[in-house]
């Protein structure tokens, strides 16, 4: 609880004190990582299927760290065949995020970003025989997540993100004779994201705009 409570006040004072606030959409492209010690004999789910997410994150804080909030979704689910059979997982997740990107100047410059996350993995699996299908929702499944990847300037507070996510979450036991599960997948996203920097920052940020060094692509 003592932990907690303290937590929540460094949180408490990284917003007050907020000097950039980050907004991001992205595309993502996963492959699947899944596997099971107890897999029926008509579908592998360790076998890999690639599909298509988007998502979005916003986030504050310091010049070069945030904490904030991200939501992701599927466009097409992993899929597995087995004989008559054909297993999908459409997915949710919603969770929370640190991002710290490693630059001189972050909300202006190309930098490396690094990223660890967690939160709630919602899934429901459907089962196709016979001409028939049967959705199951699992109950929110606590998961984990971490990344790096490269923030590339395009204008005013616009940057190009391309990065890298491995996601790291396990399910119980399903209906559908669906086995205990890892679940965890691999992520390749692209997205743009919004850079804002407040206060202090943000006029240290304007008398670098007004330096003609910076204006010709120096860093000092």
């Amino acid at each position: 609880m003592k932990a907690f409570l303290t937590g929540l006040l460094l949180l408490s004072g990284l917003v007050l004190q907020a000097q950039q606030l980050f907004l991001e959409g992205f595309g993502r492209l996963n492959r699947t990582r899944y596997s099971s010690t107890n897999v029926p004999p008509d579908i592998q789910l360790s076998s890999k299927s690639a599909y298509l997410g988007f998502g979005g994150r916003l986030g504050f804080g310091a010049d070069h760290l945030q904490v904030g909030g991200e939501y992701r979704s599927n466009l097409t689910n992993p899929t597995f065949k087995g004989a008559t059979d054909e297993y999908a997982f459409d997915e949710t997740y919603y969770g929370g995020f640190i991002r710290t990107k490693i630059s001189r100047y972050p909300a202006m410059r190309f930098g490396l970003v690094l990223r660890i996350g967690a939160g709630a993995y919602n899934t429901t699996a459907s089962l196709k025989k016979n001409g028939f299908k049967f959705n199951q929702d699992y109950d929110a499944v606590l998961g984990l997540n971490g990344g790096l990847g490269f923030s590339i300037p395009m204008a005013k507070h616009t940057m190009l993100e391309i990065g890298y996510t491995y996601n790291y979450l396990k399910r119980p036991d399903g209906v559908f004779i669906i086995p205990a599960h890892t679940a965890s997948y691999h992520s390749i996203s692209a997205g743009i994201s919004l850079n804002f920097v407040f206060g202090k920052r943000a006029e240290q940020y304007r008398h670098l705009q007004e330096n003609w060094k910076f204006r010709n692509g120096w860093r000092g």
